[in-house]
Formats: structure tokens, C-alpha cells, sequence
């Protein structure tokens, strides 16, 4: 199995793992596929899932550059996301170490979420609409964040409220999912039938 089928999976079973605890039956079979990255039966039912990442590059680069080049030290990533132009490494070590910089502001943090999670669901939602992508009785996504969400009162107060303003907007795209997940640690989102619906797993 390659190293991207391997995490498609685990964020699978991941997922598998809480919404059979919601009520879902578990899969009676899972076929590894592309486009989408697995076919599921459910009660009879095929459904073709397809997943992602929604996670900036730049963090990527900066979870490695601390794993090689600073295994002991302290970093800060909060601050690591995609810009206009690719920085370099040095640049993002940078940041990184500089444990005393400007602290995102909070509301300005949760936009900068949703459109990271908008620009994952509309790449998608664009590859489910090619006439190659296979299509079953039904079609979903699971979008994995990384970093997930902060667990605090404040995270939790708008979550919601962004991903509702997103999804209430009319995809551009012929055809769309389903049901979309999105799985962020504690959250566990799901978007379906014009309904958004949150599953919160307490410590």
C-alpha cells in the first residue's frame, strides 16, 4: 500500500470510528478505488468516498523542517499558511522560532479556517463534476483538517456558524456530494441535505 493510500485509509477508519457511534451501520465491505478514493457498501448501498486534506503547505513544510532541524525546541505554527509567493525554508524556521510574535487575531483565525476548508471542498466538488469520477447511489467527502481546531468555548461558538455560511452558498459546480464530513479532532461536521450537524467528542 503507498504511503497516500495509507493515510486515505487511516483517515477513514478514523472517520468510520465516530459515525458508527452516531448510528451509522459499519461498512460490510471497503474497496480501495480512484476517483473516488473508495467504495463502501452500507446497508446495500455503494457509496463512493472520496477524501482530503485540508492543510496548508506551508505548514506541511514547517511540521517537517521541525521534525529534521529542531526535534527538541520549541516552535510556534500557528502562523504557517499559504501566501502569495512559496517562502523559503529559512524564512519559515524563521517564524517559527520567534516564539514572541503578533498573535493572530481570533475572528480573523476562524476566516482564515473556512477558507481553507472552501478551497479543499470546491477542488473536489470541481473532480466529482469530471465526466471520468465514478458515481454511486450516493457520493461523499471527508475533508481531514490539520491543525484541527482549538478545543475552547470560542472555536466551538463559531464553528458552525462559518462552515453554515459556506456551505449555504451555491456550489459553481454541476454536481455535488451528498454528504460532506469534515473531521477535525474533537469536531466532526457533517453537511447533508441542506443541513449542517456537529458531533462534539468530549474528554
Amino acid at each position: 500500500m503507498s504511503t497516500r493510500k495509507h493515510i486515505e485509509r487511516s483517515q477513514l477508519d478514523a472517520l468510520i470510528g465516530r459515525i458508527t457511534q452516531l448510528g451509522y451501520d459499519p461498512p460490510s465491505s471497503i474497496r480501495d478505488s480512484e476517483r473516488p478514493d473508495f467504495i463502501l457498501d452500507i446497508r446495500g448501498r455503494n457509496i463512493g468516498l472520496e477524501t482530503t486534506s485540508a492543510v496548508y503547505q506551508e505548514y506541511k513544510r514547517g511540521r517537517m523542517l521541525h521534525r529534521t532541524g529542531y526535534p527538541a525546541g520549541c516552535v510556534a505554527m500557528s502562523g504557517l499558511q499559504d501566501g502569495e509567493r512559496r517562502r523559503s525554508n529559512d524564512e519559515i524556521v524563521h517564524d517559527m522560532l520567534t516564539i514572541g510574535g503578533p498573535w493572530q487575531d481570533a475572528d480573523e483565525g476562524m476566516v482564515d479556517w473556512r477558507e481553507k476548508i472552501a478551497d479543499s471542498l470546491n477542488s473536489k466538488r470541481s473532480k466529482l463534476s469530471d465526466p471520468d469520477f465514478q458515481r454511486f447511489d450516493e457520493n461523499w467527502l471527508l475533508i481531514f483538517d490539520e491543525p484541527p481546531l482549538p478545543d475552547d468555548v470560542f472555536t466551538y461558538d463559531r464553528a458552525c456558524r462559518h462552515l453554515a455560511d459556506l456551505f449555504c452558498q451555491a456550489p459553481t459546480t454541476s454536481r455535488d456530494f451528498e454528504s460532506v464530513f469534515i473531521y477535525s479532532d474533537r469536531y466532526l461536521f457533517r453537511w447533508r441535505e441542506n443541513q449542517l450537524a456537529l458531533n462534539y467528542k468530549r474528554s
